[in-house]
């Protein structure tokens, strides 16, 4: 059940962080054709291609969070037993979690404030709740996907083998 769902977040969020990305690129597009065929410009178009190009990367903060690809140094993998690399594993992705649920907590911060003081962006004049809000969601996503790997590695009685990383066990396992 939970492996659906999580499955359904991820089809989900690549949904909507690909059509944030290609709409990035279309308005971009449109925008140079405006600018350099019809010497007409979109004014607003650069600062809303820079928002939702950031909204498509924070989107997909829940997958790597959940897969466990963020950045990782390995020096002390090899000295420990599997077991011990299951326990390093779940520390680290609750250690994770932990710094997005209070990173999380901060942004939402941010974001009451800007919403309290009717913000908005220079050129477009976005609601800048929602431009603060692609921080606010990447966190919450990552303090999701953190969970979900946390608990995946407490209750998992997978054999990780000693030379691969847990990511590249767990997507072996997941094309299988």
């Amino acid at each position: 059940m939970m492996q659906r769902l999580s499955t359904f977040i991820i089809q989900m969020l690549d949904l909507l962080s690909g059509g944030a990305f290609a709409a990035a690129l279309l308005i971009n597009a449109a925008n140079v054709a405006g600018r350099y065929l019809f010497h007409s410009p979109i004014f607003w178009a650069e600062e809303v291609t820079t928002l939702l190009i950031i909204w498509s990367v924070c989107l997909m903060s829940y997958r790597l969070t959940l897969r466990g690809e963020n950045l990782s140094a390995e020096i002390l993998k090899p000295l420990l037993s599997r077991s011990a690399q299951r326990w390093v594993a779940f520390g680290l992705a609750a250690t994770g979690t932990a710094l997005c649920g209070y990173f999380a907590y901060n942004a939402y911060l941010v974001v009451e404030l800007v919403a309290r003081f009717s913000q908005v962006t220079n050129v477009a004049e976005i609601p800048k709740q929602y431009v603060n809000g692609s921080i606010l969601a990447a966190f919450v996503l990552a303090c999701l996907g953190g969970m979900a790997r946390s608990l995946s590695l407490l209750v998992s009685d997978k054999r990780l083998n000693t030379s691969d990383p847990v990511e590249v066990q767990d997507a072996l396992a997941g094309s299988k």
